[in-house]
């Protein structure tokens, strides 16, 4: 049996809910327990509508939990985050988001989309431009530096998305469905970066595409609200 070290994600009957119109009660997730391997691709696993993205959200601050504990390196959320500010500078500085749909503002050029996160970090701006150029030209961008994202195909700016999520150089990746909007040849590209990524970094991707199984280090299934 590993020992808390050996993660950097713990869930302890997680429970997450939404009240719709009527004030009728959704249950999405239901006593979710499980961990989530460091340096190590974590897949979890689901059909559409098993709470994935939902879990997702709260492993990656975006949302909290009705109920339960969630722990980073050993510490839980609730002594991480005690404000909304420290929730902010939490995500900002330990995670990086690679999301399904890109997330890229189209009124910014890739390389300023990049840039966001290290500038609301503080990191000066010389350093970050040098970190920026340094991550989109290992990813193949070096010639859409000054592009918008509309003038980038749908591979060019999941790159992108991944620049963005590692400019921080985040401990943990969470990626919604990344390769879901992907031909197989670029989302095999893809695949192959998450591998090499996954050497110093703690990857949870979700999917529902059971084929990826295969690429993972260790592969969860969500079903009905519930690790199984």
């Amino acid at each position: 049996m590993m020992s808390d070290c050996e993660y950097m994600i713990q869930l302890e009957n997680v429970c997450k809910s939404y009240t719709l119109s009527g004030r009728r009660k959704l249950e999405v997730l239901h006593d979710v327990n499980g961990e989530f391997r460091r340096n190590a691709w974590n897949l979890l696993l689901g059909a559409s509508g098993s709470g994935k993205t939902t879990l997702l959200n709260l492993i990656g601050a975006l949302e909290t939990a009705d109920s339960g504990c969630i722990k980073y390196n050993g510490k839980p959320y609730d002594e991480l985050m005690r404000s909304n500010s420290s929730a902010a500078a939490f995500r900002n500085r330990k995670i990086g988001f690679i999301f399904q749909n890109y997330q890229l503002l189209p009124e910014f050029t890739i390389l300023e989309n990049v840039l966001i996160p290290a500038r609301l970090a503080g990191v000066p701006r010389k350093k970050a431009l040098l970190r920026a150029e340094e991550l989109l030209v290992g990813l193949g961008l070096q010639d859409r530096l000054n592009h918008r994202s509309v003038e980038l195909s749908g591979g060019e700016q999941q790159r992108a998305a991944v620049a963005r999520a590692l400019i921080n150089d985040p401990e943990l990746i969470l990626a919604d469905e990344p390769t879901g909007n992907l031909d197989s040849q670029t989302g095999e590209k893809l695949l192959e970066l998450f591998r090499q990524l996954a050497v110093d970094h703690t990857i949870i991707m979700i999917t529902h595409n059971e084929s990826l199984t295969a690429c993972a280090d260790c592969v969860l299934h969500l079903a009905d609200g519930r690790l199984v």
